[in-house]
């Protein structure tokens, strides 16, 4: 069975060499397949953050490897990272992150205008997930 998410050997070490680090992660490793649910617990402080900040393309690991979807996104470079977080990687927010200047519409329809997607195709878009 594919895998949608591999994580393999992950490393997150924070500090630069000569400085006082701090290791956030350490040899995480980790599949996720078709179907699965994933929860990720841990005490404060023990990385759990990190990792999503690695998995959603926001940081990068010291060391390791992370496929999704059969992509490394560990070798790309900033504006792949971009590119995958746009149009790869789906995020829900603990708190709403809506812009207060802007209508609902317009909170929905900003994401799709920033992926260059056609104005034509916004609109109905933008209908069908209200709708939902």
């Amino acid at each position: 069975m594919q895998k949608i998410v591999e994580v393999q050997n992950i490393e997150k070490i924070y500090g630069k060499a000569g400085e006082k680090q701090f290791k956030a992660l350490s040899d995480v490793n980790f599949e996720v397949k078709p179907g699965e649910f994933v929860g990720i617990m841990g005490a404060s402080g023990s990385g759990k953050t990190t990792l999503l900040n690695i998995l959603s393309t926001l940081d990068t690991p010291t060391s390791g490897k992370v496929q999704i979807a059969g992509q490394d996104i560990t070798k790309l470079n900033n504006n792949q990272m971009a590119d995958f977080r746009a149009n790869k990687i789906g995020f829900i927010f603990q708190d709403f992150n809506l812009l207060e200047n802007l209508t609902a519409y317009e909170n929905i329809a900003l994401p799709l205008a920033l992926q260059n997607k056609p104005a034509k195709t916004i609109k109905p878009a933008v209908s069908s997930i209200a709708e939902n």
